[in-house]
């Protein structure tokens, strides 16, 4: 006998699935058809300083987390509200000069690699190695924060 009420579900399920990927394929055209540079210079400037703003901020608060050792908290935060700093250094480093935006790519890429020590450093619950890597991290993005100015 055929239960239509595993097909109807199934079928929601796929049907969830499919809506996902139209929003995901739809969001990344935008961004191909309209990139960033399209936008005035100072509008990247302003929304990208104040996302660095933001970031900057974030940075305070992972650092009570790492120096009072609470290492759920931080490996969530790292994932969590970190997740766009890739993005946002990337774009703050468009509007650099090709020496300059080299740099800040190269900080970036040190930023993310002390990120994961950090990571692992929370897991493994290594409070010198976390604060390592955070101090490493925290430095790499100062570096990028000099840069735009």
């Amino acid at each position: 006998m055929i239960n239509f009420k595993k097909i109807w579900i199934g079928f929601n399920q796929v049907l969830i699935v499919v809506c996902l990927l139209i929003t995901l394929v739809s969001t990344s055209l935008i961004t191909l058809v309209l990139p960033v540079s399209a936008m005035p210079i100072a509008a990247i400037s302003a929304s990208s300083a104040e996302k660095l703003q933001v970031l900057s901020d974030r940075f305070n608060r992972l650092e009570k987390y790492v120096y009072s050792e609470k290492w759920n908290d931080v490996i969530t935060y790292i994932h969590g509200p970190f997740g766009e700093i890739r993005r946002e250094l990337r774009i703050a480093a468009m509007q650099l000069d090709k020496a300059q935006k080299e740099k800040a790519n190269t900080l970036a890429n040190d930023l993310f690699k002390n990120f994961v020590k950090l990571d692992n450093a929370a897991n493994s619950k290594d409070a010198i190695a976390a604060e390592s890597s955070f101090r490493s991290s925290l430095q790499n993005f100062e570096d990028i924060i000099d840069l735009t100015k």
